[in-house]
């Protein structure tokens, strides 16, 4: 049977993986839901990818993150071209959470996975679970562009947190990795608040996502789009102040952005509204799934080896 070593990146907002990223939570059916293709057909109900789930510290809380990770599965058998598979997964957690290593190998560990997505029979066997530090994976994929460089810091921005660890001579500082709130979902519920309190209009998060991500709304009055972008302005500014109340010094060391919320940081922080508290940064190379890439790279890597 065919061995497929798959990293997936399971984010707070969007899964990711080599193949695509999807929206990270879904509505549950008891019969096929009508008009729609798209869906997960696993024990006996039907989930249809829609939103995003509630932040979690342990995603093996429940099935939710197992669920999810069943389209990525489904989408590299399809392009191996087999509908049963023998999985070898790559997966990551912040060094903050590393202690659930364990608890997160056996809850994506299993056998006879029978599902179908996108209404074509998937049987997935899940053999080995491989867990790396995330942020150091994404950065190992690049790891031969950067390697001469003494030091710089990596920051992971994510839904919910800011992961940032220190790289001295190609190698990680593990003692100096912090996770921060200061992730998109937190930029967001700021905005809104104050959209809330200048204008008593309620903007939901997809709208406010779409504007920080360069796409203008004909409908947003000017002093909304003002709104968001002083909102953001004030929020990156804390950050790296935080950052830099953390012991990460900014100004004179490369600063590598990633995390799917790396190009929101980078557009605003090219304003040069951020009064010097940072020098040099650029974005990690295909930033949102650098994770899911150096996952899948270290596993393949880890099994070379043996």
């Amino acid at each position: 049977m065919k061995i497929i070593v798959l990293g997936v990146d399971h984010g707070n907002r969007m899964v990711k993986s080599g193949d695509g990223m999807y929206n990270c939570g879904y509505m549950t059916y008891r019969n096929r839901p009508s008009g729609v293709d798209e869906y997960i057909e696993y024990n006996g109900r039907f989930h249809c990818i829609d939103s995003r789930s509630k932040y979690r510290y342990d995603k093996t809380i429940d099935d939710t993150y197992f669920i999810l990770t069943l389209p990525a599965l489904a989408m590299r058998m399809e392009k191996e071209g087999v509908s049963e598979a023998n999985i070898v997964l790559g997966i990551g957690l912040p060094l903050s959470h590393f202690q659930l290593k364990e608890k997160y190998i056996n809850y994506f560990t299993k056998e006879g996975i029978d599902f179908k997505y996108k209404n074509k029979r998937y049987v997935a066997h899940i053999k080995e679970v491989m867990c790396f530090p995330q942020a150091i994976g994404g950065f190992m994929v690049n790891y031969w562009k950067y390697k001469d460089v003494d030091f710089l810091n990596l920051l992971d921005i994510g839904q919910v947190t800011l992961d940032a660890v220190k790289i001295q001579g190609g190698k990680p500082v593990l003692e100096s990795a912090i996770s921060l709130n200061y992730g998109m979902l937190k930029l967001i519920k700021n905005i809104q608040e104050n959209i809330r309190k200048a204008t008593g209009i309620e903007i939901s998060e997809p709208q406010i996502e779409s504007t920080l991500q360069g796409k203008k709304s004909i409908y947003f009055q000017d002093d909304i789009e003002n709104i968001i972008q002083t909102t953001t302005v004030d929020f990156i500014n804390e950050m790296l102040d935080e950052l830099r109340e953390n012991g990460y010094e900014l100004q004179a060391t490369m600063n590598l952005l990633m995390g799917g919320g790396a190009i929101i940081i980078e557009n605003i922080l090219n304003l040069d509204k951020h009064n010097k508290r940072i020098n040099y940064y650029e974005l990690l190379p295909n930033p949102q799934l650098a994770n899911a890439l150096g996952f899948e790279m270290l596993a393949k890597e880890a099994l070379r080896r043996r």
